[in-house]
């Protein structure tokens, strides 16, 4: 009769490797394959990873590239700008040095949808044409080495303030650019005050004109009786 033989159990240790291993694989190369399959699976991970650096660096150029564009494309406009019509008054209106300078741009027309503002740059230039004194409170741009303040709407007041240097006057120019990529100009010279001097003169007065008719008519007499003399000696 025949008797079952009971089966050895199958157990997960070390030692049962040589059971479980396929036929013609040795433990040591299922242990191989057990890593590659880690390293394939690791690998698409890491494609992930620098997808994603790849993306965040092309975002940070672009955030660099996005702004240099636009400033360069706005100060190219500025050679092209005809005469504006609007106006720009300056408070106070002679220059002084170290002084605070509002800046007032303003425009009454009607502007439609296809011909809106969309910036004012303001500049303020010396006679040299070089950029000086400080603009407050608003972006800054540099167009062709000089210093440009930039507000994005129409009828409103800039600060700037004079700098400390000698100078005799200043530009203060301000361009308004379009959304039909028009650009219009208009601009303030601020000169310093003038000084008063007075010349002495000498002022004719009625009573100096009369002395003066006296005195010729005495001299008059004078010399009539000089000659009524002189001519009765010599007759």
């Amino acid at each position: 009769m025949w008797r079952l033989r009971s089966q050895p159990t199958v157990s997960w240790a070390r030692s049962a490797l040589p059971i479980l291993t396929p036929l013609g694989l040795s433990p040591l190369s299922v242990r191989l394959d057990a890593k590659q399959v880690q390293v394939c699976a690791a690998e698409p991970s890491k494609g992930i990873m620098a997808a994603f650096l790849s993306m965040l660096q092309l975002l940070f150029l672009g955030t660099l590239i996005v702004p240099a564009y636009l400033q360069t494309e706005r100060c190219n406009l500025l050679s092209s700008a005809t005469a504006g019509n609007f106006s720009v008054s300056v408070v106070p209106d002679t220059y002084e040095a170290n002084t605070t300078y509002a800046v007032e741009v303003s425009d009454s027309r009607n502007l439609t949808d296809s011909k809106s503002v969309t910036a004012v740059l303001l500049q303020a230039l010396s006679s040299q044409n070089v950029s000086v004194g400080e603009w407050k409170d608003t972006d800054l741009e540099n167009c062709s080495s000089i210093t440009t303040a930039v507000v994005n709407a129409m009828n409103v007041t800039v600060n700037w303030t004079s700098p400390s240097s000698s100078i005799s006057s200043v530009e203060i120019r301000v361009y308004t650019l379009f959304s039909d990529n028009s650009t219009e100009f208009n601009s303030v010279t601020l000169s310093e005050k003038a000084v008063n001097t007075t010349t002495a003169s000498t002022i004719t007065t009625p009573n100096s004109i009369s002395a003066v008719q006296s005195s010729t008519i005495f001299v008059a007499i004078v010399q009539a009786v000089l000659l009524f003399v002189t001519s009765k000696l010599l007759s």
